[in-house]
This record gives structure tokens, C-alpha cells and sequence, in this order.
């Protein structure tokens, strides 16, 4: 995880050097790319990439921002322990972080890392550190050729802990979450995703892509993880898109995938064959479909392999303007991986949405809905299935150039079969208000 974050850094510094080298674009604006008569983008439903999530001056380019935040809050069930009775406590949490931005006409990045401590009174025992760190890089190597990249990192954090600045981006354009299908807002946790992309436009409007994908879930010895299990998975895919006109795709694409649990081994292989369509409309509206046949094998040590064919898809709808933003996905698959064992299916939804009301005031609203299934009927009894739903309400207020002051509202239901924690008592609340200061200082001028 160090080594990437540098080598993050070393290819943001480069670009920050080559910046004044760099022609604006023939509009004058920043030099960003879209779809004209000769270059195509990566389709959405192949790129992964997330919906922008700002909103009004909150966009900006070739930046470096940072700051810290401080957030107090009242949760009302910790679940502490082995403890399944409902337990509140009160926590207290320091957020330093750092943003590094660049955009010219070849090159698209951001880096952001956010370290942060949680203090909890009276349950001291869930004292933690937490990290989170997002690396996203587009690069127009050639003409022809675009190269991406993107890291994202999580150590003990979740939907309750990461900062706000952080998780405004939760839909991505193919229809995926950037959050677990399982929330575990107090148990110690890793998770990594590392995704690479390359793609090459054969003519004026057909491209062929590949990418590439590592991740993995490390969990704590708590009692809670009963039922969740170590993992890491990896993959590949290809694709062939042709563009209709300035703003729809079509293509097909090819993914094969492989997870691997450790505490308890298993291996699960998936291939997904999909045809997939994009359409940017007017008003800064968004569409992406795709779906197709997915086929699933998996082994387990006691049990005969078993295979399953199954149908996949994704739809995802977005819409930006420049005072307000809306995110939405919906996703049917077969999956494996975050930290349950064999494959299951999974029926996701996601959402996001900002509104800037005034100059100083914006809001905001997300939340996810999880459904997971057992598709490996004979390891059944290792694999909890339920049900997760999650929601958050902010108001960021601007008390001044540099400081903010924050209110949240967050619920979560989080239901699951076989994991005592979450099945006997699996609502909890938590309500925060936060201060933040940040800066911003604009690079390579």
C-alpha cells in the first residue's frame, strides 16, 4: 500500500512539472477531454469509474487541498464484543487530510489520503486508527491510447468513520458500489482495490479496452466475524465498443474473475459474457445497460464442486449540473468475494445526490440496499445470507473561507443470518456534527 501511494505521488509530481508545458484547450477551459469527431472516452459500463459528487465551486483543477476535521457523535449500538444487547456510546474522531488534483488535456488524477483516530467513551475497547487513501489516474498516452488507473484503500473504516469528504462518491457509472455488500461500522477491517484500464481507439468511433482488477478483505478476530472470512480476489476483462454519433456506445465485453478465502479455503471462478450501451443525453444526463449470462464454479475443501449459470446486469442513471448532482444504480449478479465464502447473489442499489441550496449550504443525501443470496447450496451452512440498508442525510454549512460545520444523520440495518451481532440487534443510529477546515492552493501557476 506504501509503495503505491508513492509511486502516486511521483506520477502526480511529474505531471505538476509538465503542467506549464501544457496548451489549454482550444475553449480555454481545463483542458479536459469529451467526446468530438475524432476521440472517444471509456465507456462508463466498462471504465467502473464514479459519478462526479461535487457540486457548485467545489470542482476545481490542478489543486493541492487539505485540512482536518473533528467530529463528534452519539451512536446507539456499538455491539460491543460478544455482546449482541444494544449498546450507545459516545465517539470522537480526528480526520487530518490531503488532496493532490491535476487535470490537463492528457492527464486526469487525484490522490487523497486521510488518516484519522477514533476515541469511543465508555466503550474504550474500540478505540482504533483508521486510514483511507483514493488514488484515480486517466492518461491519454498516445492519441490512440488512453491508460487509467485507480487504488482505493480502507483500514478499519466504514460507512460511519470515513470522512464525509470522502464518501460523497458511492455509485459508479457501471452500476457498481464502492461500498461492501456487508457493513461492519466497529470491527477492525482492511480492504484494498487496486483496478488498472487500457484502451485503443481503432477508428474514429470503435475502441477495444482491456483491465484488470486485485482486491482484498482482511478482517479482526473479533467474535463478530463469525461468518466473514479473509479474501482477496482478481480478474480480468476485455471489450469492444462502437460509438453511434457524439454520445452512445455499444459493445460486448468478456470478465473472468477468481476469489480465495484463507480462513476457510475455497475457490470460486466466474466468466461473464455482456453486451453493454451508453447514452449521454442533453442537461448533462446519463445512461448505462449491460447484462448477460455468468458462469460460477466453485470448490471447497469436503464438498463436491459445483457450477451455476446465472443472469447478470447493471443499469446506473446520472445527472450533474453545476449546483446539484444525482447518482443512481441498481445491480443483479453473481459475485464472490467481500469476505463471504463461495458465490452468492447479490441484488444492489446505490444513490447519491447534493443540492448546493445557497452559497454557504449544500446538502446531501446516499444510501445503499443489499440483498445476498447463497448460490452455493452445499456449503450453506458457512454462509450467512440477509439483507443491508443504509442511509445518510448532511447539511454543510460554510462558516467561512476555510471552515465548515457539518450535521449528519446516519441509519443502518444490517440483518444477516448465523452472525449473532447483527441478526439479534441489527439497527443502529448515529447522529454527528462536525467541524472542518480545509485550504486549497492551485499548483503549476
Amino acid at each position: 500500500m506504501f509503495r503505491r501511494l508513492c509511486l502516486s505521488v511521483v506520477l502526480l509530481s511529474c505531471s505538476m512539472a509538465a503542467w506549464c508545458q501544457v496548451e489549454p484547450s482550444a475553449s480555454g477551459g481545463s483542458g479536459t477531454t469529451t467526446d468530438d469527431d475524432t476521440l472517444m472516452t471509456l465507456p462508463p459500463s466498462v471504465s467502473g469509474s464514479f459519478y462526479p459528487s461535487s457540486v457548485g465551486s467545489e470542482e476545481r483543477e490542478n489543486t493541492l487541498s487539505g485540512g482536518i476535521t473533528v467530529i463528534a457523535a452519539y451512536n446507539d449500538n456499538v455491539l460491543t464484543g460478544e455482546s449482541i444487547q444494544k449498546t450507545s456510546a459516545e465517539s470522537y474522531t480526528i480526520l487530518p487530510n490531503i488532496t493532490m488534483s491535476a487535470m490537463t488535456s492528457r492527464l486526469r488524477g487525484s490522490l487523497t489520503y486521510s488518516p484519522g483516530f477514533i476515541f469511543y467513551h465508555p466503550t474504550t475497547e474500540l478505540n482504533q486508527a483508521t486510514q483511507n487513501a483514493v488514488a484515480d489516474f486517466q492518461y491519454r498516452w498516445t492519441p490512440h491510447t488512453t491508460v487509467g488507473v485507480q487504488e482505493m484503500f480502507q483500514q478499519n473504516s466504514s460507512v460511519f468513520s470515513e470522512p464525509y469528504i470522502v464518501a460523497g462518491s458511492t455509485v459508479s457509472e457501471s452500476g457498481s458500489a464502492s461500498s461492501p455488500l456487508v457493513i461492519l461500522p466497529y470491527l477492525g477491517q482492511l480492504m484494498e482495490s487496486t483496478t488498472g484500464h487500457i484502451n485503443y481507439q481503432l477508428s474514429r468511433s470503435s475502441m477495444v479496452s482491456a483491465s484488470g482488477y486485485y482486491s482484498l478483505f482482511d478482517y479482526s478476530s473479533s467474535a463478530l466475524s463469525q461468518g466473514f472470512y479473509d479474501s482477496h480476489s482478481g480478474g480480468g476483462s476485455g471489450s469492444f465498443s462502437r460509438r453511434f454519433g457524439r454520445s452512445q456506445y455499444f459493445g460486448v465485453s468478456y470478465r473472468y474473475a477468481v476469489s480465495k478465502t484463507t480462513t476457510y479455503p475455497s475457490t470460486t471462478e466466474s466468466q461473464y459474457a455482456t453486451a453493454f450501451y451508453s447514452i449521454r443525453l442533453p442537461s448533462h444526463f446519463s445512461l448505462s445497460f449491460n447484462g448477460g449470462p455468468e458462469y460460477t464454479s466453485t470448490t471447497a475443501p469436503g464438498v463436491a464442486p459445483f457450477t451455476s449459470w446465472a443472469p447478470s446486469g447493471t443499469a446506473s442513471a446520472g445527472w450533474q449540473r453545476n449546483r446539484a448532482d444525482f447518482a443512481l444504480s441498481y445491480s443483479h449478479e453473481v459475485t464472490t468475494g467481500w469476505g463471504l465464502l463461495g458465490s452468492f447473489t447479490a441484488d444492489t442499489a446505490s444513490f447519491v445526490a447534493r443540492l448546493q441550496f445557497t452559497r454557504r449550504l449544500t446538502g446531501g443525501l446516499n444510501g445503499n440496499y443489499s440483498n445476498t443470496k447463497n448460490a452455493t447450496p452445499l456449503i450453506t451452512a458457512y454462509t450467512p445470507v440477509g439483507h443491508t440498508l443504509f442511509g445518510r442525510a448532511s447539511l454543510d454549512y460554510k462558516l467561512g473561507e476555510h471552515l465548515d460545520l457539518v450535521g449528519e444523520y446516519s441509519r443502518l440495518h444490517d440483518y444477516f443470518q448465523g452472525i449473532a451481532g447483527l441478526s439479534n440487534d441489527p439497527n443502529a443510529d448515529r447522529v454527528s456534527i462536525s467541524l472542518n477546515y480545509g485550504f486549497r492552493r492551485p499548483l503549476g501557476r
